[in-house]
This record gives structure tokens, C-alpha cells and sequence, in this order.
């Protein structure tokens, strides 16, 4: 009886086009009309019909990627030692490829003096608390094998104060008899950071080297000195730590606090990135560079000018971005047709700084406080909330343990809690946590019981990723508006890429909506996926789609 169920799951996958959450393949209206099935008893497995993803899904490989963001120190501990490490990452590689991640981006993992490690005592290293040079090739060569990419957190806006080139510099200003000006012929490496004269130091996050009449700019912390990224000697160091790493295999870069390499002046900040991302192409075309600029849409619209390939989109993440505030208005008559509107603003004005641009739009990660916060702990918002992620252009990234509506906020720690893997104890490879992180209760369940509900919120990204990567327009496709939508709470878009249109229809409501889609004005055959927060299910019969709370439906 198993068996047949599970074939049942896979046909409807394939031909029903109303199956709930989605049925991936391209069937006739008529043989929804005709077909129910009742489901309620059937396992995950068998309900979405996972042994038939595989041959559905259409995985490009490009840039185009699907990240999952990994703060290393809390994802999995292989060792026991309460520490997340690389050999950990290693064995969840499965878990990660199942939930449709093709891209990871690791936060820093170089030799440091702090849990976060961003401030890099040695560029070259792995941190011990991660494990050796041999564990992390062993973990690039398990991500090739299944086709994942991997970005490294570079940190070059500063070092660690215990960094050979800080020590350097520092013990050589020591040296100098009082008045005696600094001279890089003698110590390069005075050059290498914003050191003054303390007399000369007019403002500015500046630190006094005790010992000397010198101090050093920190933006961030009095333990990170920033680089003078105006030497051609750190550029230069700058460009032989990136060849290192990628002659590792890595398939990229997510360059860290890119606004504060010249603290207020985006002039030279875009100037830096240009540098970088032109060394980078000409190492390898293919490489993929993504920028932190924490700031509007005006401004990241500026940065794409510099010709890099993605800067993560804070006009959509964080919980003051139009993705959370669509979610928090929803019902109100025009939440979806502003959600359109969005986003075509924001694809053209990125697109006519940078053409080649690809976008990268977030939600949460090791700085910002976690959806379920955004979303006030209720799971049918956390999902809506995943979707509009997935499905916005470019390159979607999430953040570790958003798949299980893990909560985390306050203080950086808080939001760096370990992976729920399972209740404490009971599954390998859970984290203690920082040390100074406050006790951090999730509301949703762990992995260990989210796998046994298909309604959970696992299982919704499972979903979410599946349906992604089985349409390539999604990522890549150019997206308009649908006008001839009404319903001013539906966010109603089509995406063309190659040739091919899709269309998406989100329904951001809390009620059931029901809308017209005119065959005559879209050319399309039927519902091919569906996404739905609880039982209720997306329908489509002949040109009218129904759409429960928060639904929401493809067509092609």
C-alpha cells in the first residue's frame, strides 16, 4: 500500500495541477476538476512526492544560486567540543543539497581571537576551533561532488590587532624617539592602516598606540584596525589572498562592510570595488562577488556602478524591508500591486547601473535580528516571507536555521544561536553557542520534528527551492506586472528569461482570494505548482486561480 501511495504522490506531481503546495508538472485544468484525493494521511514523502524532484528540477550552473548562509561557530559540531567546524558542515552537506541549496556562503573561518572571527589574526589559516587546511579541501571536494558553490566572508576592510602587519607597524612607531615622524621605507607596514600623529587625529574612530605619539583608525572596534586600501601594497596583499583561496576551489567572494572601506565617501568605496571585482573576473570570470552595503536603494543602486556582480538587497531584507512590510500589511486593498511595483523599480534602476548585475535579495542574517521576529512568531508568515524571497530575480540567500523558523534577536549572539538540529543532546552535531548568547527559545520545533509535519515550516523551504529550481525563469527572468490582476492584495508578476514565461501570483491576504487570469492576455496552459501555508489548498478551474490565506500560485 506504501508503494502505491508513493507512486500516487509522484503521477500527481507530475500531471494534477491542483495538488497542494505544488505539483511541478504541466497538466490540463480538466483532469484538475476531475481528480481529488484525500491526502491527510499520507507521510511528507509521499505527499509532495520528493522521489520525482529530482527529475524535475532544472539546475543551471551559473551565478544564479540558491546560498545558504552557514555562521560556522553555531551550525554543526563534529567534534564535541560544543564548537560548530568545517568536518560538521561536511556531514549536513546532504541535508543542504536536499533543501535545494546549490550555494554556500560561509561566514570567516580564517585564524582569529573571537567566536565571529572578523577580526583575521592571518588570511592565509583556518581557525583551529574549525579545524585544519585538509578538512576544509575535504569539504570543498564533497561540495563539488554535488554541485555546490562556495563563497568565503572576505575581510579586508580591517585586521585583527594581531595581525603580523599591525604588530609590525605598532612596534616600529613604539621605537620612534618623540617627535620623529614615521617613515615607510623603514616599516612598510605603517602604510598598511590609518595610522596619525595623535596631534593629527581630527575626529574620526581613532585608538591611541600606547607607548608612541601615534593612534590607528578602528571603525568597528578598537580590536580591528582598518586597512589604508589606498596602498598599493595591501591591494596587492588583498589580491594574492584572493588567488590563494581560489586556487582552493572557492567559487567566490561575500566582501564584508564594503560601505566603511572609506567611512563616508561612497566615491571611493565603489572605486575599491571596482578594483576588486575587475582582479577577480580576470582571475576567473566565473566567480561570484556579493557586497555588504548596509544602506537604501538609492545608495545600493549607486555601489552597482562599480560593475560588481551582486550587493544584498536592504531594500527587501532586514525587518524594515518591503518583503516584512508586505507581510505586515497584508489585507490592506494594495499591499500586492506596491509589492509589484517594487520590484520592478528596484530590477531597473539596478539593471541600468550595472546590466550584468545579479540581484541578491535576503532576509535575515548574522547581523540582523530572525524572521520569526519579523513575522511575530507565526509560521504562516515566516513562510509567505520565504517565498517572496526565493522567488524575487537573482540569487536568494538564507540564513542558517530560517528553514526551521528559528528565533533569534537582541544582542549579535542572540542571533547566532546554534542550529536546531534537535532537542540538545539527542541528534550529533549540536552547538553550544557563544558563550555570551542569553537562552534562546524557539517556538517551531527542531529539524528533528518539523521532518514529521508536512506542514511545517522545513518543509514549505523544501518546497519553496524545489519549485525554484525546476523553473529557471524564476531566478533569472525579467519580471512585469500582470495589469490585467485586479485584486489590488495580490502581487501578480510574470518573469520571462530564454524564451519562456512564467507567472506568480501571491496572494497577500489573510483571507481566500479569488481572481480571473484571461487566457487571451496571458498565453499560458495551467497551474504547474502551488504553495499553500496549511491544508487549505490553491486551486485553478478553467481561468479562475482560488487562493487561500497567503497562497500562492505558478502558472505556465
Amino acid at each position: 500500500m506504501k508503494n502505491f501511495k508513493k507512486i500516487a504522490a509522484l503521477f500527481l506531481a507530475i500531471v494534477m495541477v491542483g495538488s497542494t503546495f505544488a505539483g511541478c508538472g504541466k497538466g490540463s485544468s480538466k483532469k484538475e476538476e476531475e481528480t481529488t484525493v484525500d491526502k491527510s494521511s499520507w507521510t511528507p514523502e509521499e505527499y509532495y512526492g520528493v522521489d520525482g524532484w529530482e527529475a524535475q528540477e532544472n539546475v543551471i550552473d551559473d551565478n544564479y544560486r540558491n546560498y545558504y548562509h552557514i555562521f560556522v561557530y553555531s551550525f554543526a559540531d563534529s567534534d564535541g567540543d560544543g564548537v560548530g567546524d568545517l568536518n560538521g558542515i561536511t556531514s549536513k552537506l546532504d541535508y543542504i543539497e536536499e533543501m535545494g541549496f546549490n550555494g554556500i556562503w560561509l561566514s570567516p573561518i580564517h585564524q582569529s581571537t573571537t567566536y565571529h572571527k572578523y577580526d583575521v589574526v592571518d588570511y592565509y589559516s583556518i581557525d583551529e576551533e574549525y579545524g585544519t587546511m585538509e578538512d576544509f579541501d575535504k569539504f570543498m571536494e564533497e561540495c563539488e561532488k554535488r554541485g555546490i558553490k562556495v563563497i568565503l566572508d572576505l575581510v579586508f576592510n580591517h585586521t585583527s590587532t594581531k595581525h603580523q602587519w599591525f604588530k609590525e607597524a605598532t612596534e616600529y612607531v613604539r621605537s620612534l624617539e618623540p617627535g620623529e615622524e614615521a617613515n615607510i621605507e623603514e616599516c612598510p607596514y605603517v602604510d598598511y592602516y590609518h595610522i596619525k600623529k595623535n596631534e593629527d587625529v581630527n575626529g574620526g574612530k581613532y585608538y591611541k598606540i600606547s607607548g608612541s605619539e601615534y593612534s590607528y583608525e578602528g571603525q568597528f572596534w578598537d580590536q580591528m584596525p582598518d586597512l589604508n586600501l589606498a596602498s598599493t601594497e595591501v591591494r596587492r596583499e588583498v589580491e594574492e589572498i584572493a588567488k590563494f583561496w581560489v586556487d582552493k576551489g572557492v567559487g567566490g567572494f561575500r566582501l564584508d562592510a564594503a560601505k566603511e572601506f572609506y567611512t563616508g565617501s561612497a566615491e571611493k568605496n565603489i572605486e575599491v570595488l571596482s578594483w576588486f571585482t575587475q582582479y577577480c573576473k580576470n582571475l576567473d570570470e566565473d566567480l561570484y562577488l556579493v557586497a555588504e552595503v548596509w544602506d537604501s536603494f538609492s545608495v545600493i543602486k549607486n555601489y552597482y556602478t562599480s560593475g560588481i556582480t551582486s550587493i544584498f538587497d536592504y531594500a527587501y531584507g532586514d525587518s524594515t524591508g518591503h518583503i516584512i512590510k508586505a507581510i505586515q500589511q497584508a489585507g490592506n486593498g494594495q499591499t500586492g500591486k506596491n509589492l509589484t511595483a517594487n520590484f520592478i523599480k528596484t530590477q531597473n534602476a539596478y539593471l541600468e547601473s550595472n546590466p550584468d548585475m545579479i540581484n541578491a535579495p535576503f532576509l535575515s542574517n548574522h547581523d540582523c535580528g530572525r524572521i520569526a521576529g519579523f513575522a511575530s512568531q507565526k509560521p504562516e508568515r515566516m513562510k509567505m516571507a520565504a517565498a517572496l524571497n526565493a522567488f524575487m530575480s537573482g540569487s536568494s540567500f538564507v540564513y542558517y536555521g530560517e528553514e526551521l523558523g528559528m528565533s533569534g534577536a537582541g544582542k549579535d549572539e542572540n542571533k547566532r544561536a546554534p542550529m536546531y538540529w534537535s532537542d540538545f543532546g539527542s541528534m550529533d552535531g549540536v552547538c553550544a553557542g557563544p558563550s555570551a548568547m542569553d537562552e534562546v527559545k524557539h517556538k517551531n520545533g527542531s529539524l528533528e520534528d518539523q521532518k514529521e509535519d508536512k506542514y511545517s515550516i522545513y518543509w514549505y523551504y523544501r518546497n519553496v527551492y524545489h519549485i525554484k529550481n525546476t523553473y529557471p525563469e524564476i531566478a533569472r527572468g525579467t519580471v512585469a506586472a500582470m495589469d490585467a490582476i485586479e485584486d489590488g492584495n495580490v502581487c501578480a508578476i510574470s518573469k520571462t528569461y530564454d524564451g519562456e514565461t512564467i507567472y506568480i501570483l501571491f496572494n497577500l491576504n489573510k483571507e481566500t482570494t479569488v481572481v480571473d487570469v484571461p487566457k487571451d492576455v496571458y498565453n499560458y496552459e495551467g497551474l504547474v505548482a502551488s504553495l499553500a501555508v496549511d491544508e487549505n489548498e490553491v486551486s485553478m478551474k478553467g481561468e479562475t486561480v482560488t487562493l487561500p490565506a497567503y497562497g500562492i500560485a505558478v502558472i505556465k
